[in-house]
């Protein structure tokens, strides 16, 4: 990875990291406030699920994978204003379409609530309680859709940090909500703080907007060739976009009758909000950086310079993906006890959803690659290839999940949902090594084979010092583990010589060197 992009992806991960602490912290304090199995826990999680959810299925793939390769296109084959007018066009698109299904998910707020559990008895209460925070947090959708289009236009423009940024202010008004309203204004004034804090994610970004002379113009012209474009691409796209939500969905639906129908559906929530959060940071990390180039890339038929970027961008991922998966594996229980424990969130609540954690860790690589391999086939406006990767990691999650659920409890869904994401992942890998866009360098397998002997050395490493710290503060209990794994698999892979631990040794070393000049 060159030097300019690898100090972008760096710069965007600390922000990133930020965001999604406060994201971790966030999620804490709705455990301890609510539990994990009362009316509120319940229907608050599920009630902010699917308004993300929806938007997720329905038209969150576009702002990235169909209008940022169209929008580069633009301004590479034409100019900025003409990509400028192509991005007020979808910006006034995406806000008349999501308002339309915020309207239709508020008016049937309770049968959509209902649904999305399946045939799970919950007390006339929780129902009730679900449908009333849903109409309140369905405008999400909207909020968050107008955020992501403004991204997608500024990612394009070389700005990363003020996108990855979004989650820091999101995150931010919601935790002083919970510090100085929640006692007065109870889990109802929480719904109107997600709001509050989605519509911030969007307004943060107008000015960096207006720094690139971008006006907006409010219009509609479905014909538009720009437009017709995108939604040629969307379609399957956006049908590729659904391994994640949709599998949550399944993942939810069949841990919802375990333990009584208490805790299986906070379990899962929990467990997966912790998986992407923690993995995400590095991943779209890189994603959001690395996608404009490819599409840049493409768009120039530059086809030698976009294999480079997609085979040096998974060997990234492999050095920092595998020992990630590892240390989410063994730290799973110290991890949720650490960032969820206390309060109304007890001992059960605390095992079953740690349970779930260490199921969902080893789908890490599987979800690393999905995203970039999938974003390489957008760049190339090849929607097929992740559509039928996509279809692959759905149909085998919804047919794991019932199938294991009765055998492994919590840990079915959640074991469901890696091996669906995995495999996904391995379509594409097989596909984009079919096109050439995969290739086979000198030394790449050595290293790869050299990346897994160390991380399986790892765990053992890792697993000895969770004993040994096992009676210490829980703080020390993930942070000594931690950092003796980390420095083991560092020091390892520098002194076998892997280039993605030796170019990180160098940088740091030089930036010591350059600080004590």
């Amino acid at each position: 990875m060159q030097s300019g992009t690898a100090k972008t992806v760096f710069l965007s991960m600390l922000i990133l990291i930020v965001g999604k602490a406060l994201g971790l912290f966030r999620d804490r304090m709705q455990a301890i406030s609510f539990g994990a199995d009362t009316p509120e826990s319940v229907a608050f999680l599920q009630a902010s699920v699917l308004p993300r959810t929806f938007l997720d299925i329905m038209f969150a793939a576009a702002f990235s994978a169909s209008f940022i390769p169209i929008f580069n296109a633009y301004i590479e084959t034409k100019n900025k204003k003409a990509a400028f007018d192509l991005a007020s066009l979808f910006i006034s698109i995406v806000f008349v379409l999501t308002a339309f299904v915020a309207v239709v998910g508020i008016v049937f707020a309770g049968p959509v609530f209902n649904l999305s559990l399946g045939q799970v008895n919950l007390a006339p209460e929780t129902e009730a309680l679900g449908a009333e925070l849903l109409r309140i947090m369905f405008p999400l959708i909207t909020l968050s859709g107008l955020a992501l289009a403004i991204a997608g236009v500024l990612q394009s423009l070389g700005e990363f940090r003020i996108p990855a940024a979004m989650s820091i202010v999101s995150n931010g008004i919601i935790l002083i909500y919970y510090f100085f309203f929640l006692d007065r204004f109870g889990v109802h004034g929480l719904a109107a703080a997600f709001l509050i804090g989605w519509g911030a994610q969007g307004l943060i970004q107008i000015p960096f907007l207006v720094k690139h002379r971008f006006r907006f113009r409010f219009r509609i012209n479905l014909r538009d060739p720009g437009i017709r474009q995108i939604g040629a691409l969307a379609l399957p796209v956006l049908a590729s976009s659904w391994v994640l939500p949709i599998n949550l969905l399944v993942n939810i639906r069949a841990a919802a009758p375990l333990y009584g129908g208490e805790f299986g559906v906070p379990a899962i929530g929990f467990a997966s909000s912790l998986y992407t959060i923690i993995s995400g940071v590095f991943v779209l990390s890189v994603a959001n950086v690395i996608f404009p180039k490819m599409s840049r890339q493409s768009a120039a038929n530059d086809d030698e310079a976009l294999r480079g970027t997609i085979n040096e961008t998974l060997r990234v991922l492999f050095f920092f993906l595998l020992p990630l998966t590892i240390g989410m594996m063994v730290l799973s229980e110290p991890l949720v006890l650490l960032i969820l424990g206390g309060g109304l969130f007890g001992e059960q609540a605390i095992t079953i959803t740690a349970t779930a954690l260490f199921y969902y860790s080893p789908g890490i690589l599987g979800y690393g690659l999905f995203i970039i391999l999938a974003r390489a086939c957008y760049a190339k406006q090849d929607g097929r290839t992740p559509l039928i990767a996509a279809l692959v990691a759905i149909i085998v999650n919804l047919v794991l999940s019932f199938a294991l659920a009765p055998i492994m409890e919590i840990g079915g869904p959640a074991l469901a949902g890696a091996v669906g994401q995995t495999l996904g992942a391995a379509v594409l890998v097989f596909s984009l090594t079919k096109k050439g866009l995969l290739v086979r360098k000198a030394g790449t397998l050595s290293d790869l084979a050299k990346m897994a002997g160390l991380a399986a050395v790892m765990l053992m490493v890792v697993y000895a010092a969770t004993r040994l710290s096992s009676d210490m503060n829980i703080i020390l209990q993930v942070l000594i583990p931690t950092a003796v794994g980390g420095v083991f698999y560092l020091g390892g892979a520098v002194a076998v010589r892997i280039k993605e631990a030796t170019d990180f040794a160098r940088g740091c070393w030089d930036r010591v060197v350059g600080f004590r000049g």
